[in-house]
């Protein structure tokens, strides 16, 4: 395996004529857009989840105690 061969792996800024940082930072925004908006949707529904969850609670105990009077 020679030094001068291509190896088949990203190359970085300034190794590629046409390669510009700009490229790396965008790649790397978008990275983290993507991680952001999925880890808020998880939240969110969760958070609904959770919700629901007490008013199905909530709701069961209220109908026992109307329903013992």
């Amino acid at each position: 395996m020679s030094a001068e061969g291509d190896s088949g792996a990203p190359r970085g800024p300034g190794e590629e004529p046409g390669f510009a940082v700009l490229d790396w930072a965008r790649a790397v925004a978008l990275g983290i857009q993507d991680t952001l908006r999925e880890m808020l949707d998880e939240g969110r529904r969760g958070a609904r989840e959770a919700y629901d969850e007490r008013w199905k609670r909530f709701d069961a105990k209220a109908r026992k105690r109307r329903g013992r009077d």
